[in-house]
């Protein structure tokens, strides 16, 4: 292998460069940022061979790992791919899966130019679990175009494997489905929350209440919009569906309060307990009788940003016992 590039735009990308190069201490991995305040962190890094200021850099680059967003996507991967006489892996992080592959397969007409939608699952809560990094025991979900040769595939596998991550394949539409109900659909809710509040007549002084919970719950709407616009308009069934089904839950919601003495009650609970299984990692049935295999690191992924760690562990700790209700409330009335 020549030469390992990464496309940066996050700090989540930036880690995955880092922990590869510090399991493959012997490669070349270069980069070039598309975030001016990662910068800093790439230059404290030390672990680039060369930092570049021009894409057309990359036309000699073997390997590129590219994390940009979607709106921008084709020009960046043009850039890279235009007048290229080598053969070449991209290996692309970006979402909306489906969209991609359909223009990989479509556009890219270069048989040297090896295309493969990706995206690493992380825990950042992974200082609990006891390992390595937040990509140790995860999933690397690999959605590759048409054109992929062997010796590209084989490659990627070893790098995967080297950071501890599993390589899984999964269908682009269903990645979108997925990431549609767990990252678009609360960004659009967060933009709604903070509308509402902002344009009631009482913000001045409730937002001086605004504060934990409203910035948990309003944190989805520092997204660009642009870039949120642009996934839901390339994926745009699924996110409608899953809108809808959300449409449905909060009617659900509003007709409980008909009844609070028993239907409101019976949801909140329900709600609180659904989270708990999901933090526990129990993430089969309803009843929480089909665990996940990967109790652990599942449950602890993203929860960090809503409960404390003191919890997370208590949690976790808690699990080991194996106490099959753990996710349960438990009602004094």
């Amino acid at each position: 292998m020549s030469v390992l590039s990464f496309i940066l735009s996050s700090n989540e990308s930036l880690e995955l460069a880092i922990e590869i190069k510090n399991k493959n201490k012997n490669l070349d991995i270069q980069c070039f940022s598309l975030e001016q305040k990662l910068d800093k962190q790439i230059k404290e890094s030390n672990v680039f061979n060369k930092i570049h200021k021009n894409l057309k850099d990359f036309h000699s680059h073997e390997i590129v790992f590219v994390d940009s967003l979607v709106k921008f996507r084709e020009g960046i991967l043009n850039q890279i791919i235009d007048n290229s006489t080598e053969d070449k892996l991209i290996v692309d992080l970006s979402p909306a899966k489906n969209d991609a592959i359909n223009w990989a397969n479509s556009s890219i007409n270069n048989e040297k130019i090896n295309y493969v939608s990706a995206y690493p699952i992380i825990n950042l809560n992974y200082k609990l679990s006891k390992v390595d990094s937040m990509f140790t025991e995860q999933q690397f979900l690999l959605m590759p175009s048409k054109n992929v040769n062997e010796r590209f595939f084989n490659i990627l596998i070893q790098i995967i494997e080297s950071i501890e991550m599993e390589p899984y394949f999964m269908e682009p539409v269903e990645f979108d489905s997925y990431y549609g109900a767990t990252n678009v659909i609360p960004k659009l809710i967060s933009y709604s929350i903070i509308k509402y509040a902002e344009e009631s007549s009482s913000w001045g002084e409730m937002s001086k209440l605004a504060k934990n919970e409203f910035n948990y719950s309003t944190i989805g709407s520092l997204t660009d919009p642009e870039e949120l616009f642009e996934i839901i308009k390339r994926t745009n069934d699924l996110s409608t569906h899953w809108f809808n089904q959300i449409n449905k839950e909060i009617s659900n919601l509003n007709n409980s309060f008909e009844n609070k003495e028993k239907l409101l009650l019976d949801y909140l609970i329900k709600g609180w307990e659904s989270r708990m299984r999901w933090e526990l990692g129990v993430t089969g049935n309803n009843d929480g009788s089909a665990p996940s295999s990967n109790i652990l690191s599942s449950g602890q992924t993203m929860a960090g940003f809503l409960v404390s760690e003191g919890l997370i562990q208590k949690r976790i700790d808690m699990e080991k016992s194996k106490s099959k209700d753990l996710w349960k409330y438990k009602r004094t009335k």
